[in-house]
């Protein structure tokens, strides 16, 4: 049997992980049982964040653009974390970078999360739960009537005679009765209580143990969900009353689930909040792009009202969809790409770096959408500052390939990339 020891491993995206610690900065070193684990997911079909492979006769696992959360089933806590020139901007950057990802609880992340730089992403994301629950309760736990059926000392609702006479023959103070009782006990509420369950037992280390004890006391009276999958339905079907816990419940789902958003996080983990950086980054930008461009520009995230092919046994196949398009009043669209890649500004003899199968994929963008402008935009590093020369399709369609610097307000990012674009 194996020690569960809740060790926390930070570790970059897109990077190795060993036993061997002669390995240096070259990887991150796990014990061996953390890295069979990991070779075991590595290994597991229903998983695509992780790939294995040996080198010199060693095995090392690669993590792949993922960052987040992962525990192993031996307790080792995984941090993921944005591969960055700074790795000390890594956690609060992902954490901002996470509020803008759609369809997730993240939104209520702290608004200035450089005050949770220090703390695990787990702890993070467990007070940022509590202060969602605080809001929510401040109004009161919602209640609704559940029918009961009891044998009670006195008469409450309706008498059921042949239960009665079945249950209660020897028992004469009592009475078979059928009424309706107000209960804390729902689905959503249910759902409350099995999420501090879980981080109670999850990390029982964690520094923000006790307010989660706190809580536990305070829904004692609620039991926890019998079958989470049904309570998370029940909920979704529930009216306007329980609006205000929505923020709550999708804390819940991650949480309880183990959600990886856009990852198959396969079966060794007990916990897995795993996000694709890719994913991230473009929702990130889309974000600053749909707040903070100039008001001259429509603009439009995920359209899909292009095709590639017009027609095909009468209508059309394979959807184009750029990441952002921006229609000017002057009749002109740009469109806008995001790849999350480290280029070589440098390395002309290796194209920096560029996927070619980028390269096609936006100039069908841009004959597609009538646009002449395209802009393909990867995260600013050491090796990529400036913009790269301009890559000219044809006499009319051009595609510029600009760096983004995470480092920097993003407001002042997107005045940067609108005041470039709207000048070439």
């Amino acid at each position: 049997m194996h020690t569960r020891h809740n060790r926390r491993v930070t570790v970059a995206e897109q990077s190795l992980v060993t036993t061997d610690a002669a390995m240096g900065n070259d990887a991150t070193v796990v014990s061996e049982r953390a890295f069979e684990l990991l070779r075991q997911q590595a290994l597991d079909p229903d998983s695509d964040w992780l790939t294995l492979f040996t080198r010199k006769g060693r095995e090392y696992v690669r993590i792949g653009p993922y960052v987040g959360l992962v525990q192993l089933a031996d307790g080792t806590q995984l941090e993921l974390l944005p591969k960055l020139e700074q790795p000390d901007q890594a956690r609060p950057l992902l954490l901002t970078m996470l509020r803008h990802l759609p369809d997730s609880p993240f939104r209520t992340l702290p608004m200035s999360p450089t005050g949770a730089a220090d703390l695990p992403l787990w702890d993070v994301f467990v007070l940022t739960f509590l202060n969602v629950l605080t809001t929510l309760t401040r109004q009161g736990l919602q209640r609704a009537y559940e029918t009961v059926e009891r044998n009670e000392s006195v008469w409450k609702g309706k008498f059921q005679a042949g239960r009665h006479l079945r249950d209660n023959a020897h028992h004469a103070e009592r009475l078979a009765v059928r009424y309706d009782q107000l209960s804390a006990d729902i689905a959503p509420n249910r759902l409350l209580k099995s999420t501090l369950v879980t981080i109670d037992r999850q990390l029982p280390r964690s520094p923000v143990q006790a307010q989660v004890r706190q809580w536990l006391c305070t829904l004692d009276d609620v039991p926890s969900s019998a079958n989470v999958s049904d309570d998370l339905r029940a909920s979704q079907r529930l009216g306007r009353l329980f609006t205000r816990y929505e923020p709550a419940l999708r804390w819940a789902e991650a949480l309880l689930m183990g959600q990886a958003f856009g990852a198959q996080s396969g079966r060794t983990n007990s916990l897995s909040l795993l996000f694709p950086m890719p994913r991230v980054f473009e929702a990130y930008i889309a974000h600053g792009v749909r707040r903070y461009w100039p008001e001259s520009g429509q603009v439009t995230v995920q359209e899909s009202s292009a095709h590639l092919v017009d027609d095909h046994i009468g209508g059309p196949k394979f959807k184009l969809r750029p990441d952002i398009l921006i229609r000017q009043e002057n009749g002109q669209t740009l469109v806008l790409d995001t790849k999350w890649k480290l280029l070589d500004g440098t390395d002309r003899r290796g194209n920096y770096g560029i996927e070619q199968a980028d390269l096609y994929q936006l100039f069908a963008y841009g004959k597609k959408y009538d646009a002449t402008r395209l802009f393909l935009i990867y995260p600013m590093n050491p090796a990529f500052r400036n913009p790269l020369h301009v890559f000219g399709y044809d006499a009319s369609t051009s595609l510029h390939v600009l760096p983004f610097d995470l480092s920097r307000p993003l407001a002042t990012e997107i005045d940067k990339l609108a005041e470039y674009a709207l000048s070439v």
